[in-house]
């Protein structure tokens, strides 16, 4: 996502109006731009590791929501 994000600065757009567009939700059911590209992205990895499983964009504004994601690099306790 980072280099995507990159891509957006490169081309001299404000980087509050990319900000904002990221966090648009065109509807209120499949989470914002941003939940839908990281949606997609996994999406694509799990196809190329053979895995069928799919992911909404809602799901990914599910688990942002919760902040679940910030802990996967830690162990439990």
């Amino acid at each position: 996502m980072g280099g995507l994000l990159d891509a957006f600065g490169a081309t001299g757009v404000d980087p509050d109006k990319i900000r904002r567009f990221l966090e648009g939700e065109p509807d209120r059911a499949g989470g914002s731009i941003r939940d839908r590209i990281a949606a997609d992205m996994t999406n694509e990895l799990l196809g190329a590791l053979g895995q069928a499983g799919r992911q909404s964009g809602e799901e990914v504004k599910r688990l942002r929501q919760r902040g679940l994601w910030k802990t996967f690099d830690q162990r439990p306790e």
